[in-house]
């Protein structure tokens, strides 16, 4: 069977490669960006089997196990707006709009990046050649460098939450009051391209293969998407090992999430987790639970407008961090 859907993605590539993507170079003589090409290719193809999966899989299951009621605080025309513009944000990302746009701005900076490393003779982490015959296993390394860059996305979300000026840009992601699966794209481009480059320059540092990298980010993004699903979901006992619906959504929760002081010595906030709850359990910012919290941020108003959002989120930012 996997060879078989193989068979076919290598098929489809080839053609959309031969028939579109190669005509296109040529006739716009950008012939010498064809092997980024591929690699933008695979982006493309990867994105439109995740927002298949999102629309055939995840969303009816939102209508069948919702853990928000349909008949809540807000009309049906809201929701559909909203729902809307959170799917327009899944589209920019999942069909290779930001990608382009990562690859026009930071392009010519990773492949200095990458002449530096080199030139200092940096040792990248390259996990194949902990236990030769084991982490040499491709699917044991691509576990290694999920969970390394995992709990660096633990970190980096908590940091999110920590420095105002971070947290306007972040606020937008956080705005949405009726979560579903397409809400795990509602970010800021400003807050996006910031993560983006971080873990590009990660995942090149500590060795990540470009193949297992686009991997990691397809199963995140997939996982990331159910995360924020309207569903009534808590794993079981499996919620120890992967993140919920329902712990996640205590994350985005008015009075549970961002807006908690925190403990002594912890960042405000709970269930900064990104894949696995391991990072929130050992570092006491976990908080697991039936009752179920509307979720938005107190006092923020958002525009239906998607470049409203944007703005919004820059003005705030820059007053943040000059008043800092």
């Amino acid at each position: 069977m996997m060879n078989q859907i193989s068979t076919w993605y290598a098929t489809l590539q080839e053609w959309m490669m031969q028939n579109i993507v190669l005509p296109f170079l040529y006739a716009t003589n950008g012939m010498g960006y064809a092997d980024d090409a591929i690699t933008g290719l695979d982006w493309f193809l990867f994105g439109c089997i995740q927002v298949f999966v999102i629309a055939v899989i995840f969303k009816p299951l939102e209508n069948f196990f919702p853990v928000q009621s349909p008949v809540s605080d807000f009309s049906g025309t809201k929701k559909l707006k909203l729902q809307t513009i959170d799917f327009f944000y899944t589209l920019i990302h999942r069909l290779g709009i930001f990608k382009l746009i990562l690859f026009l701005v930071f392009s010519d900076a990773f492949f200095w990046f990458d002449g530096q490393l080199h030139d200092l003779g940096f040792q990248r982490l390259n996990v194949e050649n902990w236990w030769p015959g084991v982490t040499s296993i491709p699917w044991v390394s691509f576990l290694i460098y999920l969970i390394i860059l995992d709990f660096c996305e633990y970190v980096y979300h908590r940091a999110s939450h920590h420095w105002n000026w971070w947290w306007q840009l972040h606020a937008l992601h956080h705005s949405q009051q009726f979560m579903t699966v397409w809400t795990d794209n509602r970010n800021h481009i400003l807050d996006d391209l910031i993560h983006a480059a971080v873990f590009s320059g990660l995942a090149l540092m500590i060795g990540v293969e470009p193949i297992q990298f686009l991997w990691i980010i397809a199963i995140s993004q997939l996982i990331q998407n159910w995360q924020h699903g309207n569903l009534n979901f808590d794993h079981g006992w499996i919620k120890y090992l992967l993140i919920s619906p329902k712990f996640h959504r205590l994350h985005h929760a008015i009075g549970m999430g961002h807006e908690v002081p925190g403990k002594p010595g912890v960042l405000g906030g709970c269930n900064f987790g990104i894949l696995f709850p391991w990072w929130d359990m050992l570092l006491g910012t976990a908080i697991f639970g039936e009752k179920t919290h509307p979720t938005g941020v107190r006092g923020l108003i958002v525009s239906n407008n998607p470049l409203v959002h944007q703005w919004q989120g820059l003005i705030h930012s820059v007053k943040a961090f000059i008043s800092k």
